[in-house]
């Protein structure tokens, strides 16, 4: 039970990657604070849970690309508790994600650094006295993860997308790229003293394996030889989150099987 007495907040914890984080979380010991813009999918994860895990669950509907919306979830936060241990975000979305360079619009580029930048910026700034408590509580810093991509240290490699639709696109590239140097940052300048900053960059997870050839070609990619299962990702994150990672701080941890190894 490495995260025991713990809390920790969780983003995007209703996707296919955040779903296995916050199972994890819960596994580990602590009680955990979902976030997620689908209310629908938030109700049907908590109630699916076992008794026990279901009073250890606190989810909170909020789009995150909103200010106002994060502002309301904070102070919700805020009201409920005095400290926490932790923040993964992890949330993330693919609509209007895709496509080649012209095709990106001003409101798709703006709703990308609104998602992967500004919003985890603003969980961490608005939160951050209950990380401090919570550090303090615990006699152990307090850990946040922001979940990048592989996309975010390299470029797609366009003969693996035969439909041209599904290359991931520019904006999303750069903006998992400045959130790990985001988390550099913060790392040496949010409060050292009592809080970690680390990033985690996930390669080739994807959530259906409908498309055969793409799997094939995600595959033949990768030096591992095969594409990801979502508890590689969850159990990386429980590491950092937890106190056996105590003098790991301002680091990018890419989850890929080797892909940026090339």
């Amino acid at each position: 039970m490495k995260l025991n007495n713990q809390t920790i907040l969780l983003t995007g914890g209703t996707g296919y990657i955040g779903t296995e984080i916050a199972n994890e979380i819960l596994k580990a010991g602590a009680e955990l604070i979902l976030i997620s813009r689908n209310l629908k999918n938030l109700k049907i994860y908590k109630n699916k849970l076992p008794s026990l895990y279901q009073k250890k669950c606190f989810i909170a509907h909020c789009d995150l690309t909103k200010e106002q919306d994060i502002e309301k979830t904070t102070k919700l936060i805020k009201l409920n508790y005095k400290n926490i241990n932790g923040i993964v975000n992890c949330a993330y979305s693919m609509e209007r994600a895709h496509g080649n360079i012209e095709s990106i619009s001003h409101n798709d580029f703006n709703r990308s650094i609104s998602l992967n930048l500004f919003s985890p910026l603003k969980l961490i700034t608005n939160l951050k006295k209950l990380l401090i408590n919570g550090s303090k509580n615990s006699k152990n810093l307090s850990s946040i993860i922001n979940v990048s991509s592989m996309y975010g240290l390299v470029s797609p490699d366009s003969s693996i997308y035969k439909n041209k639709k599904n290359i991931n696109s520019l904006h999303y590239g750069a903006t998992k790229a400045g959130l790990i140097q985001m988390t550099k940052y913060l790392a040496c300048n949010l409060d050292a003293k009592n809080i970690r900053v680390n990033s985690v960059s996930p390669g080739p997870f994807p959530s259906s394996k409908k498309d055969t050839n793409l799997i094939n070609a995600l595959k033949n990619k990768t030096p591992l030889g095969r594409v990801g299962n979502s508890i590689e990702v969850a159990k990386p994150i429980i590491f950092l989150l937890s106190n056996d990672s105590s003098y790991i701080n301002g680091v990018n941890l890419p989850i890929d099987g080797g892909w940026t190894a090339w």
